[in-house]
């Protein structure tokens, strides 16, 4: 960087602090592998040494007494924003020197604080209780959070709810697929599909990388928002550790009960139902549905616009999870031939698209040439009746009006997200195989990485229109 432009960007960064904007952050981009996110206050100033041998940039602050000092020659560029993605502060209560989660089972007390940067309100102090999450994910170095407060709480804008979900998205490369697939949701008015907010999590100060902020998956108003003493949300997945489960008799699913909790239902009335009366009316009333899948009558059992847009967007993602099933969210709001079984909300998206799978000493992107895995439930509704017809018909609406913007909004958010991207990128630099089924590489290059991302969805959209022009789904 020349000293004019040094100049010049010092200028135009000690202008914005003199605006109204609150806090902004200066960014600075590296060229050794690097990178710097420093908050601006009122009285940071900025110092840059000409006449020394190092010449450097100092960014210090007089509230606080730290400072950054920054060799001109590793600077690439400056860029200032008054407008950041939030950064959320965990504090455990009784465990103030601890760096990372490592528990999944118990939650821990914790205090909350969010700086929204501009994109949301600050929230300072909340009480909550934190623990780890996920699966194959809470093996990973990343860990993913699980919050939960003691009364309903809306942070960043969310609906009230009492529990949430920081994603970790460690092997998406991108760090854009759960959100992008979710806004794909909202996008078609899938019913109860997730909102994101990207954010910086931090825990007793440590910085843990680029995280996801989404809603817990359940019966509840900032979720499936249905009558939890009439409804059921049924989770589809290999994991079957639930407590009320069972293995459809037809096609062999791991059925398990996710919301409501049949336990609590029964003590806040005894004179209702019990916990296993209520469960053998669900049981049932599953295995009639998939009775009429069978017969060639799932759509008297199964919402047909759910299952389309639902089959949709995992066939845009090529998220063949489906398949296992893993994650499989299926939801009713009463019991009974009235009503009908909704697929969703959609869930889990950082194991498709062109997910990186190890290949000898290296490692190759999935193809976007493939038709999608699906559980065996779900390839006999799709050659039900009326199931291709319908699926054309909304493809051509996607691939016309939706398809584009999709793109756009895949550079707006890496825009949005790129220091964050770099900052995780450095957090978490060492690629490597995971588990030998996954490769991880850095989000670093969030440019290199999210082109890479548009141009296999291109290759995925000229597959699947040969689909249909095929007479396929």
């Amino acid at each position: 960087m020349t000293s004019k432009l040094l100049f010049l960007t010092l200028t135009a960064i000690l202008g914005i602090l003199h605006t109204e904007a609150s806090d902004p952050k200066l960014f600075i981009y590296r060229n050794d592998g690097g990178f710097n996110a420093i908050d601006l206050k009122e009285d940071t100033y900025i110092n840059h040494e000409l006449s020394s041998v190092d010449q450097a940039m100092t960014v210090s602050n007089d509230q606080d007494g730290e400072s950054r000092t920054v060799p001109l020659a590793v600077i690439d560029s400056c860029a200032v924003r008054t407008t950041y993605i939030p950064s959320l502060h965990i504090n455990l209560t009784d465990y103030p020197e601890a760096s990372q989660l490592w528990d999944k089972e118990l939650y821990l007390d914790a205090s909350l604080d969010i700086y929204g940067n501009g994109y949301c309100d600050d929230a300072p102090e909340l009480k909550l209780a934190v623990k780890g999450r996920g699966n194959s994910t809470w093996t990973m170095p990343k860990k993913p959070f699980r919050l939960k407060f003691p009364k309903k709480t809306s942070i960043c804008g969310f609906k009230k709810a009492k529990s949430y979900v920081l994603l970790a998205n460690f092997i998406d490369h991108t760090l854009s697929k759960n959100a992008l697939t979710l806004w794909l949701a909202r996008r078609l008015e899938m019913p109860y599909a997730n909102s994101t907010v990207p954010c910086d999590l931090y825990l007793n100060g440590h910085y843990q990388g680029s995280y996801l902020l989404t809603e817990k998956i359940g019966i509840n108003g900032g979720s499936v928002d249905i009558d939890e003493e009439k409804g059921i949300l049924f989770e589809l997945s290999t994991e079957f550790d639930e407590e009320y489960r069972f293995r459809s008799p037809i096609y062999d699913l791991p059925v398990m009960v996710k919301d409501p909790d049949f336990t609590e239902l029964h003590e806040e009335d005894p004179s209702g139902m019990t916990s296993e009366e209520r469960f053998a009316l669900w049981r049932d009333d599953f295995i009639e549905a998939e009775r009429k899948v069978a017969s060639g009558k799932g759509f008297e059992a199964f919402d047909i616009n759910s299952f389309v847009d639902y089959f949709l967007i995992n066939n845009v993602a090529a998220n063949n999870e489906i398949g296992w099933p893993k994650s499989v969210y299926i939801y009713k709001e009463a019991a009974g031939a009235d009503n009908l079984y909704k697929i969703g909300p959609p869930w889990d998206f950082d194991v498709c698209y062109n997910m990186l799978k190890p290949d000898g000493d290296s490692y190759t992107q999935n193809s976007p040439i493939g038709e999608l895995w699906v559980n065996n439930l779900f390839w006999y509704l799709r050659e039900t009746h009326g199931f291709r017809e319908a699926y054309a018909e909304r493809f051509k609406y996607f691939e016309e009006t939706i398809y584009p913007e999709m793109m756009t909004f895949i550079d707006q958010y890496a825009d949005l997200i790129e220091p964050s991207a770099k900052l995780n990128g450095v957090r978490w630099n060492e690629e490597g195989n995971i588990q030998n089924w996954c490769h991880y590489i850095p989000s670093y290059d969030n440019k290199a990485n999210v082109a890479a991302l548009k141009q296999w969805l291109q290759g995925r959209m000229e597959f699947l229109k040969s689909q249909i022009e095929k007479g396929k789904y």
